[in-house]
């Protein structure tokens, strides 16, 4: 059989149902007849691409199969790939290069395309031999699932497609199992008079998920999200629960402060932005970190560190610990409502606590910037359905959003209006396939979170830095030109109708918001 086939049977007998790419030249001899094997997802730039493929890779927790147009696709995508590697996503990237025959000659599309993706990719390798495609498949979806979780980039000549390939064979790969030595921490987290527990992205898989619910119900334990947490993986409407870590060393060594041991699951510790003084960790805390990361294990500002699958640690410690039988701490009193309107529009606050209640039965893929703290104090997520992305970059949430819908989920992007400008091209396929997405577009006109940083570092002169304004963009005419519904709110009872008006299918809610900076840190 031709390299083609073996792929597309490689793609079918691995259950890969969606091609996530924008096509090329160099793609087409991959592409033909590949809708007998697997549902091809256009989209209209690679970076919605990527992002697209990593809101399903996240809803789902299957690899997604990513496909790349040479040089251009790829250098279009690798921002999206950086999130990527950051949010732990497993996928697949193929990426298409030029024909051999004349590729010493550095034909039109061609370059470095290892060079290019290394820094943004768990691992990168290209295929030569036609007689390696299905192992370099199969090698890339093992090694996308291997923790710590990532983008594996494969490079396919455009003219190795038509040669002779063997068909497909899979094996198995078996995760590794707990860390060694958890007894002393069991013993540890028995002993302890006022534990919290810190929970990231590597503690979303369901029986992570479930043992952390134990394991604090256990032991009484403060919860907390990590700082730009990607995920909720503990119910944030739990007693237990307190809300999501500031990533500023000086706060987290209040916060953490009155816990004498702080256990740290599946997530970096800690990711701090911006630079303050002094470390994040508080003289009297013992700081412990639970990962499946050998990287993130090297680099954790942590007195003890507990290498492998967080999940079996997670069960281990839940099965172990002695139960405290110390009453469960009170919540903290509710911050009084906010006002509904401000001098220029809706309150954010405001709209973040009507959001957070009409969003509370979607998958919610969260790119507020400004407005994520007080979004993520305010919405209950019991099932770990959020997503955050934790590389700093902006469209994610559009994309994201489409691919979460494609894993079967009913899906919001609440993302701010200049991020959203990112990647609209997300809409056209979200109405191309008749997704429940509800893309929630926060219209401040501009980049507030910059200018209160601005004012942060230059109090008094943020207004000097350019490039913080936009305004003049008529969101509502966008998503018309994709076929996409719309609506304006900028009063309570406006965003009352719209909120409303989200139903099946692709809709865009533009809230228009009081601009006027405030702290996000």
């Amino acid at each position: 059989m031709k390299a083609r086939e073996s792929a597309h049977r490689w793609l079918q007998e691995r259950g890969i149902s969606f091609v996530f790419g924008n096509p090329g030249s160099t793609e087409l001899p991959f592409l033909l007849e590949l809708e007998k094997a697997s549902r091809y997802v256009l989209a209209l730039h690679e970076g919605v691409v990527v992002a697209m493929a990593e809101g399903y890779a996240q809803a789902s927790g299957k690899v997604a199969f990513v496909n790349l147009h040479a040089a251009p696709g790829l250098g279009n995508a690798m921002g999206a790939l950086h999130t990527a590697l950051k949010n732990r996503s497993p996928l697949l990237v193929t990426v298409s290069h030029q024909d051999r025959r004349h590729l010493f000659r550095e034909p039109l599309l061609s370059g470095p395309l290892s060079e290019m993706a290394r820094p943004v990719a768990k691992a990168v390798w290209e295929v030569h031999r036609s007689e390696d495609v299905p192992e370099a498949l199969e090698r890339a979806y093992h090694l996308a699932l291997t923790p710590p979780r990532g983008p594996v980039v494969v490079v396919f000549p455009m003219d190795l497609w038509e040669e002779e390939a063997p068909p497909p064979r899979l094996k198995t790969v078996l995760p590794p199992g707990a860390p060694q030595g958890l007894e002393a921490l069991a013993n540890a987290l028995s002993r302890t008079q006022n534990p919290a527990l810190i929970l990231g992205g590597g503690a979303q898989p369901p029986a992570a998920r479930k043992a952390a619910l134990r394991l604090a119900e256990a032991l009484a334990a403060a919860v907390f999200s990590d700082p730009i947490s990607p995920r909720h993986p503990f119910p944030t409407g739990h007693p237990l629960y307190r809300g999501v870590l500031p990533p500023v060393a000086a706060q987290l060594r209040n916060l953490l402060a009155p816990h004498d041991l702080v256990l740290v699951a599946g997530a970096p510790c800690f990711l701090l932005y911006p630079y303050t003084p002094g470390s994040p960790i508080p003289e009297g805390s013992h700081v412990v970190l639970l990962t499946d990361d050998p990287a993130e294990a090297a680099r954790a500002e942590a007195h003890e560190v507990y290498l492998g699958d967080v999940a079996e640690g997670l069960r281990f410690l839940a099965e172990t610990v002695r139960p405290s039988g110390r009453p469960w701490p009170s919540r903290p009193t509710e911050a009084p409502a906010p006002p509904p309107s401000g001098s220029q529009g809706l309150n954010p606050l405001y709209a973040a606590k009507c959001l957070a209640q009409a969003l509370k039965d979607r998958f919610v893929v969260d790119e507020a910037i400004s407005l994520s703290p007080p979004l993520r104090r305010t919405l209950r997520v019991d099932e770990g359905r959020y997503l955050h992305s934790t590389s700093g970059g902006l469209g994610f949430a559009p994309a994201a959003a489409v691919g979460a819908a494609l894993a079967g989920e009913a899906a919001a992007a609440v993302v701010g209006d200049g991020a959203f400008l990112f990647a609209p091209q997300a809409l056209y396929t979200a109405k191309a396939h008749g997704l429940d997405v509800a893309f929630i577009v926060l219209n401040n006109r501009g980049y507030r979170i910059l200018q209160g940083f601005a004012e942060g570092l230059y109090p008094g002169q943020g207004q000097r830095v350019p490039g913080l304004f936009l305004d003049g963009v008529d969101f509502l005419l966008l998503a018309q030109a994709f076929g996409v519904p719309g609506w304006r709110a900028d009063t309570p009872e406006s965003l009352e109708e719209g909120l409303a008006h989200m139903g099946r299918g692709p809709f865009l809610l533009e809230i228009r918001l009081d601009p006027t900076p405030h702290r996000v840190f």
